[in-house]
């Protein structure tokens, strides 16, 4: 008799609501430094695990830009590949083994299991952190980007 009541207050605690980052957006300038250091051990990583791919900033990024929601994210420079990414990765499925270490001492989560879009679209993994930073490896064209929220004053009507 003592379970019905656990079981009646979470049946009606309503549907499951997606939890926010576990830490709070950082500064962005400590960002900025912190995650710059992550992608760039990332691509180092990458550039060992799959020589066959040169990886070129673009010239676009960083960027800033407040989300419909009020969330201000930072756009690090994304890294363009030059060459095949998937097949010498195993459909980027062996990316794990050089990356997850380098993800593992900047704070993030492991590798994402490879996600192929329907329709023909890119293939992709991704690795997130607990201030809700993600770390995005696509396969079409070759794309490494990592994006985040920031505290910044600079985002309202960026």
């Amino acid at each position: 008799m003592l379970l019905l009541p656990a079981v009646l207050a979470s049946c009606s605690a309503g549907p499951d609501v997606p939890a926010g980052p576990a830490e709070p957006a950082p500064a962005r300038e400590a960002a900025t430094e912190r995650y710059t250091a992550a992608l760039d051990d990332v691509l180092g990583a990458l550039q060992e695990a799959v020589p066959e791919v040169e990886w070129t900033a673009k010239d676009r990024f960083p960027s800033l830009t407040e989300q419909p929601d009020g969330e201000c994210v930072l756009f690090l420079a994304e890294s363009l590949g030059e060459g095949d990414l998937y097949e010498p990765s195993d459909g980027l499925a062996d990316l794990a083994a050089g990356l997850d270490p380098v993800l593992q001492e900047h704070g993030f989560d492991p590798l994402s299991d490879v996600t192929h879009a329907e329709h023909g679209g890119d293939s992709y993994v991704t690795a997130t952190d607990p201030a809700g930073w993600e770390l995005r490896v696509s396969a079409y064209p070759p794309l490494v980007g990592l994006s985040g929220p920031v505290e910044s004053g600079e985002c309202a009507g960026a």
